[in-house]
């Protein structure tokens, strides 16, 4: 599996903020909207590479997530990830970073981390401060200069 070769536009920031807005209050869905559909999304949005094409469509269920990680993947989610993307340090993660916290993948906004999930009986995106992040990893999204 080969590292994402991508790099973000210049207006990064301003896609990134159009990719999440209709997503507010979208419910999580396997395959579909889920934390690494959700993921690649926003990476796909900031840089204009998908860095996940081959898990869309590809599972429907929580089992079938595993069953892919294992087809396309390198055997889980985070050694998926660090087959296509820089680890870095959680504590070093951007705006706009991949991290993950607690096995659930999200995207970095700096004190934050925004992922799918339910607060309350609210589903959709939810934000969890980097305080509380738990056996964090962190991947760089690069930048283009």
């Amino acid at each position: 599996m080969p590292m994402l070769s991508a790099t973000r536009f210049p207006d990064w920031e301003a896609r990134l903020q159009a990719y999440l807005e209709p997503l507010h209050a979208t419910p999580f869905a396997w395959g579909q909207h889920d934390c690494c559909t959700f993921s690649a999304g926003a990476v796909a949005a900031m840089t204009g590479v998908d860095p996940m094409p081959e898990f869309r469509g590809a599972y429907t269920t929580a089992a079938g997530s595993i069953r892919a990680l294992i087809r396309h993947g390198s055997g889980d989610l985070a050694a998926t990830m660090d087959a296509k993307f820089e680890q870095v340090p959680a504590s070093l993660a951007h705006r706009g970073d991949v991290v993950m916290s607690d096995g659930l993948l999200g995207i970095c906004l700096g004190a934050q981390m925004i992922a799918v999930g339910a607060e309350g009986t609210r589903e959709g995106l939810i934000l969890l401060p980097r305080a509380g992040w738990i056996e964090p990893r962190a991947w760089r999204v690069q930048y283009g200069f």
